[in-house]
């Protein structure tokens, strides 16, 4: 951002399209998954509750019933949008549990041993009055643990020899180059 503040020719873009930007102050807040369930109870930001197939319960009137937030809730885009609205700051929302991410994400050592949620080394980025902006993770770089995190999904390894190449014959610890639009069909 510096560097495009400092150049006039996108300065004067920002401003013609922001006249009241400002540059977000660094370092940007940084909240876990876990930490974020508590503070949405806290504020008392509520979501709709879902049956086991994901539809939403609704009450006598037919509006949907409203419950808290529990560890392993995927935590909604409009709760995410309040609290970074309400924080006003840049966040760093980080270490998703297992279950609500891509297989391919890499898990936070020693999580899940105490007996909570296995987590991913895994982030997004929220931003005041927008949403989150961008995701990232680290990737699995363990072959072994790649093989069972297909078969977890019940995935075909089969199709994705190219991705799996990459850990049998050696591959070093990135945050890039996951499985998305580079998978064809």
């Amino acid at each position: 951002m510096d560097h495009l503040l400092a150049d006039p020719a996108s300065a004067a873009l920002i401003k013609q399209l922001n006249p009241n930007f400002t540059a977000p102050a660094r370092p940007f807040k940084r909240i876990s998954y876990i930490e974020a369930i508590a503070w949405l109870n806290e504020q008392g930001i509520q979501h709709e509750a879902e049956d086991d197939k994901g539809n939403v319960i609704k009450d006598e009137a037919g509006n949907p019933k409203m419950v808290d937030h529990q560890v392993g809730d995927d935590i909604a885009e409009a709760a995410e949008r309040r609290m970074t609205d309400i924080l006003g700051v840049p966040i760093f929302l980080h270490s998703f549990p297992l279950e609500l991410k891509a297989f391919y994400m890499k898990r936070v050592e020693g999580s899940g041993a105490d007996g909570g949620p296995v987590l991913t080394e895994s982030c997004d980025l929220l931003m005041p009055g927008v949403g989150e902006i961008v995701g990232g993770s680290m990737r699995i770089a363990d072959i072994d643990e790649l093989l069972a995190a297909y078969k977890r999904e019940g995935i075909d390894p089969g199709p994705y020899y190219w991705f799996t190449d990459q850990r049998k014959y050696g591959t070093c610890e990135h945050g890039g180059y996951g499985l998305g639009v580079e998978v064809s069909c």
